[in-house]
């Protein structure tokens, strides 16, 4: 059995022992604030009466173009089918500028096109919508000291292994990791050979706790539970993330991939 899990470009893992770090990845031109007020004018004119939320993908050609508008996953599910979405999703195709690159990632796959996520709520006013991203990232605590507070074996085990402290205290892959290390295959799942990938969207609040953790594309009851039971246990941000110097709300989507071999 392996349970990988990976994570968009978007959704980058946060510093989780130094101070506030710098926000690296692809910008939209006026900032946050116009990239949100955007996102909410695109639910407004075409979801009146809707209630609900979708994340779209998009691929930013050359790091900057943004084209390949995708729904990705939305709560309710029946949301993604829905008139008001897609009429949404082709007015944010002709209307989203040219973003600035982000910082490469010496990760990616060579030729893939970088992706950022964006949302569109159709029912939460725009003052309490989060940010795609802000000046900084939040900071969370030391996740290798957490997972060795648990006193699990397993964990006890993994965490002698250089390559897991490493991307543990790593500022793109140490939440990611961290999360991997608590999902459990559930056992009716593998039973039921059920395999896929699960999307799980939560926002980090301007207080830095962990909030509106939902699953926005599944993958099954079982694997969806699992994932949702470590998502909602993720520890609070000891430091938000910052717009102009104040602590902003912000959410992140995070796929988790079971796979069976």
């Amino acid at each position: 059995m392996l349970l990988q899990m990976t994570m968009p470009a978007l959704v980058s893992a946060q510093s989780p022992t130094a101070g506030n770090s710098t926000y690296s990845g692809p910008r939209y031109p006026g900032g946050p604030d116009s990239l949100r007020a955007l996102m909410y004018r695109s639910a407004r004119l075409f979801g009146a009466g809707q209630a609900g939320m979708a994340v779209v993908r998009v691929e930013l050609k050359d790091g900057r173009e943004p084209i390949n508008f995708k729904v990705w996953g939305a709560n309710p599910p029946g949301l993604m089918l829905n008139k008001a979405t897609q009429d949404a999703l082709s007015y944010l195709q002709t209307r989203m500028l040219a973003w600035e690159p982000g910082t490469p990632d010496p990760d990616a796959k060579p030729g893939r096109v970088p992706r950022t996520f964006v949302a569109l709520d159709f029912s939460t006013p725009l003052a309490a919508q989060p940010y795609a991203y802000a000046d900084t990232d939040p900071v969370f605590p030391d996740f290798a000291a957490l997972l060795r507070a648990q006193r699990n074996v397993y964990l006890e085990r993994a965490l002698a292994i250089p390559s897991i402290l490493t991307n543990l205290a790593s500022p793109k892959k140490g939440l990611s990791t961290f999360v991997q290390m608590q999902v459990k295959y559930p056992p009716a799942a593998l039973r039921a050979q059920q395999q896929g990938v699960v999307y799980a969207y939560f926002e980090v609040a301007a207080s830095g706790a962990i909030e509106h953790a939902q699953i926005i594309s599944s993958a099954g009851e079982a694997l969806d539970a699992e994932v949702l039971r470590v998502v909602q246990q993720l520890p609070a941000a000891t430091v938000p993330a910052k717009l102009w110097g104040q602590p902003v709300r912000i959410f992140y989507l995070m796929p988790i991939t079971f796979r069976i071999q």
